[in-house]
């Protein structure tokens, strides 16, 4: 049985007149992320899903678009201003289907600690930059 965050997100496509093929499985696993699975073998060329430009979460589309670009931002800085924008709208964000799928936190090792770098990169050639 499909959990309650990945039904209210199933909604959310719906909503949105997001449709995916048959040959897909939505499925969320043990650890709670969500994943596509196909069914079947695909082929190049096959159309697996549609989803409509307004559904899409952009800077443009953000209720923060303006502030975003007056403040002069773009690219992957920009587009997480936006996601944390409508983030903190909860449920009243256009995109709140779908931002609850998203994790809160993503380990990178630009916001990792001197120490944390040191043992989880030591021996790899990121840690040599």
């Amino acid at each position: 049985m499909a959990s309650r965050r990945l039904r209210a997100f199933k909604r959310w496509m719906s909503a949105n007149s997001i449709k995916y093929s048959d040959a897909l499985d939505l499925v969320e696993l043990e650890d709670g992320s969500i994943c596509v699975k196909s069914n079947c073998d695909l082929k190049e060329g096959d159309l697996v899903a549609t989803i409509p430009k307004r559904a899409c979460l952009t800077v443009r589309t953000s209720g923060a678009a303006a502030l975003i670009e007056a403040s002069g931002l773009d690219g992957s800085l920009a587009l997480s201003i936006a996601v944390m924008y409508e983030r903190s709208l909860d449920a009243e964000s256009p995109w709140a289907g779908y931002l609850q799928l998203l994790p809160f936190s993503e380990p990178l090792p630009l916001v990792w600690t001197l120490e944390e770098v040191d043992s989880l990169l030591r021996g790899t050639e990121l840690h040599k930059v």
